[in-house]
């Protein structure tokens, strides 16, 4: 089931990773990571400088867990837009066209609970600097985030 967090207090902005995944965080950081159709702003850039690995111009970004975690935990972007699907094992190679993509794709809405990549055990979708879809295979985890974050609904077509 796809959950939609889009008001909460416990966020300082939409898609505040940190803070997101603090739930679930081994499990984050159990995953392989692919990032597409990634909006971002880094907001310590001029304390920090860039993020080697973050790329606007690149249809997709991989991660491991404990990698994109690091970078999470140590650095403040807001993902605007972006697509990350975080799955157990070796990430599939994907054509140009099988991309995930959350910008105007009607599917995030139509289709709520069908997962981007079959792959995936976790996806979390950054719509517009405004809210936040999250899709879990496994229910245990997907109760976890739940608890922590009881704002979150669950996204119906």
């Amino acid at each position: 089931m796809a959950l939609i967090l889009q008001k909460t207090d416990k966020l300082e902005f939409h898609t505040d990773l940190r803070a997101l995944i603090a739930p679930i965080k081994s499990e984050f950081a159990s995953c392989n990571w692919l990032l597409t159709n990634q909006d971002y702003m880094v907001l310590d850039y001029k304390e920090k400088g860039l993020i080697e690995k973050l790329d606007h111009e690149s249809p997709k970004i991989q991660f491991t867990g404990t990698e994109l975690l690091k970078i999470v935990e140590t650095r403040s972007i807001q993902f605007i837009w972006g697509v990350f699907c975080g799955i157990k094992g070796q990430i599939p190679e994907l054509a140009q066209d099988q991309l995930p993509f959350a910008d105007c794709n009607p599917n995030v809405w139509s289709e709520p609970d069908t997962f981007f990549l079959q792959e995936s055990e976790i996806e979390i979708i950054c719509f517009d600097g405004t809210s936040t879809i999250l899709k879990f295979r496994n229910k245990e985890v997907e109760e976890k985030f739940r608890v922590h974050f009881e704002e979150a609904k669950i996204l119906v077509q």
